[in-house]
């Protein structure tokens, strides 16, 4: 149990790794002179992208276990991996990361309280 759970971290860790930044760098910079809401269209386009790639590789992942290494994942383990490649891919979206801290101290309920 304990060695499929290293071997899917690193498995999965050394993917996202190498294609989270890929991703970022499709979506611009923060721009601060664009608006509110052209900025937030765009965090919203990027966390879909996000969210379909890290949905569709962890069906590929979890084929490539299944075939190349014949390890099929248990609940608990399936559960570990989705956890764990949400937060390194979404965590590894520098981009993204910086427009929502923009945008976040822009919120107009910020200004009021």
């Amino acid at each position: 149990m304990i060695f499929k759970l290293i071997l899917f971290s690193i498995l999965y860790i050394s993917i996202l790794i190498f294609i989270s930044p890929m991703i970022d760098h499709f979506f611009d910079e923060l721009d601060e002179s664009k608006s509110n809401l052209l900025i937030l269209s765009e965090i919203i386009i990027q966390m879909t992208c996000v969210s379909i790639l890290w949905y569709y590789l962890h069906k590929f992942l979890k084929i490539i276990l299944k075939k190349k290494f014949h390890i099929t994942m248990e609940e608990p383990s399936e559960n570990l991996m989705d956890f764990i490649s949400a937060i390194v891919l979404a965590g590894l979206q520098k981009n993204l990361i910086h427009k929502l801290e923009y945008i976040t101290y822009e919120h107009p309920f910020r200004i009021h309280f």
